[in-house]
């Protein structure tokens, strides 16, 4: 083969690269010739000043006060390394697959460890780039000679005389826009000789293969491996790596994805400098360069957008407290609780569920979150149908509180079952109230005239019961018991209220709460009462591999209710039985063969549409509506919109796993299918009985009542005459009635 570049043995091979070189060189004008002569000329008087630098001055600047003269001062080469550089945080699911991957203003650079690196991509930079690396001291004068008389003879830049080192220094310290003078050469020349006293030769190539610039806004070879061919620094074949190999020389203009046949051909010169160096053969030349490389342009994606999103603002909070520009590059990888097979899963269900009933019902968005009970691990969160429409980027999951409507009565029952003025059977008398309409509460609300166990009127979003089981509760409590199961924000601006502030509404669902809240809160019941925040953050790790953050669920654990009355609620929410009157029966809120809790909601207006649930190993709650806040057409309610949603998910995510549901917590007292804190057996009927009323003159002012005037004994009082009550049976426990649809008194309350 004999020694050189055997480029004319590599017919082959090259054959492209010659006839392309022959036409691209008849088609130069002369005044173009004339000007890669005149700049030929330049650099081999350069090379002649510089090879007087180095035998000449190079010595004398070993002295401080000549050096400070000739080139002015220099930056101290003490404490480079490959993981003190910028590079982008990366953002993994549960798996380790990655969600996203987080630069500056679009560049990316990833750092990894020379033993990472393919070896053919050592060998393909060192053949191309400094032949002689690990022998010179930092400067080439012989390969900036041989570089200068190639440039003359092509009448081009064919080859670079700065060695890896002086271009890491030139890219470190000196900038890629500095002025090419005589003062730039020896400041490159110095400080890329006192580089090679400082660090091994590894220790420069490393940090060079992770500092040049590949185009494309991709900095470093992991970067740039991901960014072309969409895999890692470490598996690129030959073919690859000899075409990111012959990029730093000039990356726009041998860019693959903007001009494809310059990159080939630069991969072919590269190819030819391997030979040379015989680090392959020319049989392995010719296969490298006849392989078809499948390029891809750089595309900035993210998996589960919103998720990311809400991680990202979420590492800016205690305990990561990562908010800074300076730490968000230091190459975090943040190994998140999302299961991207379920976040897929969940993706898709909201879009086929907004394409096939969406337009029917006027409802063109929904969100989901779902957690993990036991721990707090978000295992999916959709914040939106589509992240790239205009004002996609609203997390509708977290970001943007909506009234939850009807869903919002887990907290009133709860409060109420704890505060053990009722039981799960205790009779309320679903009767009309009119209230004074200077309060904040409705001012006329129908009802069945009926009476209605708890469980029933529960299970039913009935509205009228669950204001007398409210009011009667006490709103304080109701608002301390949201709080426990996990809201973080109830009304808008989010904490700007206190318990007093909270009118009779609450229970219907009037104040703004987060999706994600309500995904919490279901989790809490879930867990029979204990609270863990969301978690999305499992473990997060710097640029060396050394941990910084590893999640501790039993750091993240609150009692918030007592086990009973968890079990009692999601008793409650679980028989379906209980909804059968409003619902029907074996509708969107059971699965089949398994138990589960789950409670739609509906505002008034049919702006928002919920649906919430869980069994004990999965919590999910879904939001439907608009993000304009236009209402659904045809009274949708959560049993439609939502409920649909919410039931597919929690079917397919489940999968095969066994059926699962709580023992009775020690302590519960069971009467059939019944269950009572202890000493509530009996309880007063309070809720049976007429509600107070008002004291008020025939012709009072409605706007002008005080709090004494619209209450009796601290509950808020109504002002229209009372029916005569039925008679209620001594131990009211009516079998459920389902609600047909012709029928009169059919009135759903959700």
């Amino acid at each position: 083969m004999g020694s050189g570049y055997p480029c004319l043995s590599l017919a082959p091979v090259f054959r492209d690269l010659r006839v392309s070189e022959r036409l691209a060189a008849r088609r130069r004008s002369q005044r173009h010739l004339a000007r890669w002569r005149k700049r030929s000329r330049r650099d081999f008087r350069r090379v002649v000043i510089l090879g007087l630098i180095v035998v000449v001055l190079l010595p004398l600047l070993g002295i401080p006060a000549i050096t400070a003269q000739a080139v002015g001062p220099l930056p101290a080469v003490s404490g480079l390394a490959s993981n003190k550089m910028d590079q982008d945080t990366l953002i993994y699911d549960r798996h380790g697959t990655l969600l996203a991957d987080i630069g500056k203003s679009g560049d990316h650079r990833i750092v990894v460890p020379l033993n990472y690196i393919s070896p053919w991509v050592v060998k393909a930079t060192l053949a191309t780039e400094d032949r002689t690396f690990y022998s010179n001291s930092g400067i080439d004068i012989g390969g900036i000679v041989r570089a200068a008389i190639a440039n003359y003879q092509h009448h081009q830049v064919k080859q670079g005389g700065s060695t890896i080192s002086q271009q890491l220094v030139k890219q470190v310290y000196i900038g890629t826009n500095a002025p090419a003078d005589i003062q730039r050469k020896l400041k490159e020349a110095i400080l890329a000789i006192e580089l090679n006293r400082e660090y091994s030769k590894n220790q420069i190539l490393e940090m060079y293969l992770n500092t040049i610039f590949y185009g494309s806004q991709t900095y470093g070879i992991e970067a740039a491996a991901r960014s072309y061919f969409q895999t890692n620094a470490h598996d690129l074949s030959l073919a690859q790596a000899a075409m990111l190999a012959g990029l730093p020389q000039a990356p726009t203009q041998y860019n693959p994805v903007v001009n494809f046949q310059s990159a080939k051909q630069r991969q072919a010169q590269v190819l030819a400098a391997m030979v040379g160096e015989k680090y392959i053969t020319a049989l392995q030349a010719e296969a490298a360069y006849a392989v078809k490389l499948q390029v891809t342009p750089p595309v900035t994606k993210f998996e589960a957008p919103y998720f990311v999103d809400y991680v990202l603002k979420t590492l800016a909070k205690p305990p990561y407290n990562i908010n800074n520009e300076a730490n968000n590059r230091k190459g975090y990888r943040v190994y998140t609780s999302l299961d991207l097979n379920l976040q897929h899963m969940a993706e898709q269900i909201v879009h086929e569920q907004i394409a096939q009933k969406g337009n029917f019902y006027n409802f063109h968005d929904a969100a989901l979150v779902s957690m993990n009970p036991k721990t707090g691990e978000i295992l999916a969160m959709v914040g939106g149908d589509d992240y790239n429409r205009p004002g996609g980027q609203f997390n509708l999951a977290y970001d943007v509180p909506r009234p939850p409507g009807s869903s919002f009565k887990i907290f009133t029952y709860t409060a109420a079952i704890e505060s053990r003025k009722v039981n799960m059977v205790s009779p309320v008398l679903d009767d009309p109230m009119v209230f004074p309409t200077g309060g904040d509460g409705p001012g006329f609300v129908s009802g069945f005239a009926k009476y209605i166990p708890l469980n029933y009127v529960m299970g039913n979003s009935l509205n009228i019961p669950a204001l007398k089981v409210e009011l009667r509760t006490g709103i304080p409590a109701v608002v301390d018991i949201a709080s426990r199961l996990g809201l973080t924000c109830l009304g808008e601006p989010c904490g700007s209220k206190k318990p007093e502030d909270y009118g009779m509404s609450l229970t219907l669902g009037a104040y703004p709460v987060r999706l994600a809240d309500m995904a919490t809160a279901a989790s809490t019941l879930a867990t029979l009462g204990v609270r863990h925040r969301e978690a999305p953050i499992l473990n997060i790790k710097d640029g060396l591999g050394k941990d910084v953050f590893i999640y501790d669920p039993s750091k993240n654990e609150y009692r918030a209710v007592d086990p009973s009355v968890a079990f009692i609620i999601a008793s409650i929410m679980s028989d379906d039985r209980n909804r059968c009157m409003s619902f029907g029966c074996h509708g969107d809120l059971t699965l089949a063969g398994r138990h589960v809790a789950a409670k739609t909601g509906t505002t008034n207006d049919f702006k928002d549409n919920w649906t919430i649930g869980f069994t004990p190993s999965l919590a999910t709650a879904v939001w439907v509506g608009n993000p304009d806040n236009k209402p659904l057409s045809h009274n949708s309610t959560g049993i439609v919109g939502a409920a649909p949603i919410w039931h597919k998910f929690m079917t397919q995510a489940l999968g095969g796993a066994p059926d699962e549901w709580y023992p009775v917590p020690a302590g519960l007292h069971q009467v059939g299918q019944d269950f009572f804190l202890p000493g509530t057996e009996n309880l007063p009927k309070t809720l049976a009985q007429p509600w107070p009323q008002c004291k008020l003159p025939a012709n009072y002012n409605p706007y002008s009542l005080s709090y004494s005037q619209i209450t009796v004994d601290g509950v808020y009082c109504i002002v229209n005459p009372p029916p005569p009550p039925p008679a209620p049976a001594p131990t009211p426990t009516p079998s459920p009635t389902v609600c047909l649809p012709l029928d009169p008194q059919c009135k759903p309350h959700d």
